[in-house]
């Protein structure tokens, strides 16, 4: 692995994966919905930037796609390898000047706002993200719905994306990731070319948004869509810094993955009912965020069997892990399971740039990403019974789903 910092400020990162004859190049910006000010501003933008971009993609035989996240926008693209200036040189022409219309601003606009509705618009919309964060946080940054309301979206102006641009999108506020079938010379090279004449402008300052942790709070509400009741539970969790995700990420999946977890075998053993849970440590994926962040349970359960018989088994679960910790044999079967599912989603060219990119954006160390394997196999069994002793159920947050009312 190679990394740069141009004069602009902007950070390269390149590794050589030589295994198919592609290249993926990704471009992470550090603002996400935390830091956009206007409730949906940053994931507009993002609409904004891709103006065009899919065209010229697909014309060179590859394909692209985006997203939106708490502190990061990303722009990722998997093309030829022989095809990667190309791709660099219309990422630069992005971070350099894109083309902000009136016309694009109304267009994307609406394009966000049949993205808003659609979500809303099916089963368990909103279910556990936006609605889960306003339960366990309190500050708009981490609370508010990062998709923003589509009615208020309306009064975005040109000179809005203008200076949301300005302040965010500069090449110190960038990283530029290239992977895959290239030399690392000469895509670094190649970066130099394209974006290293890209005027500096400053970075935004630094901004933390962590918040008091807060007691417990409960919400719920009606989806007339849905067919089952259905619950989240929300924790923060400890600053990335701290290394405790991963034995995190341990928990969620002993309670909620793999062929026979924990919860699902009790509910069946005590009550002979099936309830569908889910876990994970992040928001949206695995150190994913910087400080503040949420372990999150989700369960989709059946109306006979009430949500307090449901909650009952999680505090029943987590406090047996919490004094013994799992047996050696079921952390290390699931450990296998994580580690394996891991090496399969790097496999894909385009995750692999990804995860470079956003560990030297979040947390300045890429190098790390390619240790993930080897830190989780050293996950133990008292890691995980730390972990669920941080999970109290007088600090969690509830969201409760009522279905359709017959």
């Amino acid at each position: 692995m190679r990394r740069l910092t141009l004069d602009n400020g902007l950070r390269v990162v390149v590794e050589e994966e030589r295994s198919a004859p592609v290249a993926a190049v990704a471009v992470h910006y550090g603002v996400g919905f935390r830091g956009e000010g206007f409730p949906g501003l940053a994931h507009l933008f993002e609409h904004l930037m891709f103006e065009g971009h899919f065209q010229r993609v697909e014309g060179i035989g590859g394909f692209c796609n985006a997203s939106t996240r708490q502190d990061y926008t990303d722009f990722y693209t998997v093309v030829p390898a022989e095809a990667v200036e190309r791709v660099l040189a219309l990422e630069a022409g992005r971070m350099r000047a894109p083309k902000i219309t009136e016309r694009a601003v109304r267009a994307q606009t609406s394009v966000v706002r049949e993205e808003i509705l659609g979500k809303i618009r099916k089963p368990y919309g909103g279910f556990p993200w936006p609605r889960l964060s306003p339960v366990l946080f309190r500050e708009a940054a981490n609370a508010h719905d990062g998709y923003g309301d589509h009615e208020s979206l309306r009064q975005v102006t040109v000179g809005d994306c203008e200076d949301f641009f300005e302040r965010h999108y500069s090449p110190a506020n960038a990283v530029v990731t290239v992977a895959g079938d290239v030399s690392a010379q000469a895509a670094l090279e190649a970066v130099s070319r394209t974006f290293g004449k890209i005027p500096a402008r400053p970075a935004p300052a630094p901004v933390s948004w962590w918040e008091p942790p807060a007691g417990p709070k409960e919400d719920l509400y009606r989806d007339r869509l849905a067919p089952l009741p259905a619950l989240a539970v929300g924790h923060r969790v400890p600053d990335p810094a701290s290394g405790a995700h991963f034995a995190l990420s341990a928990l969620a999946g002993l309670l909620a993955g793999g062929e026979r977890p924990r919860l699902r075998e009790r509910l069946r053993r005590e009550t002979g009912h099936t309830v569908t849970f889910s876990a994970r440590v992040g928001l949206f994926d695995f150190l994913d965020a910087r400080d503040p962040d949420m372990w999150v349970l989700t369960a989709v359960h059946p109306a006979d069997l009430p949500a307090e018989r449901v909650l009952a088994a999680v505090d029943a679960e987590l406090e047996s892990l919490a004094a013994d910790g799992p047996g050696e044999r079921e952390l290390r079967d699931w450990r296998t399971t994580w580690i394996t599912s891991h090496h399969r989603s790097m496999d894909r060219l385009a995750n692999r740039a990804r995860l470079l990119g956003r560990f030297e954006l979040l947390f300045g160390d890429p190098v790390s990403a390619t240790r993930l394997a080897r830190t989780y196999a050293g996950v133990s069994a008292p890691d995980v019974a730390a972990a669920a002793r941080g999970l109290r159920p007088e600090a969690r947050a509830l969201l409760r789903v009522l279905p359709k009312e017959e």
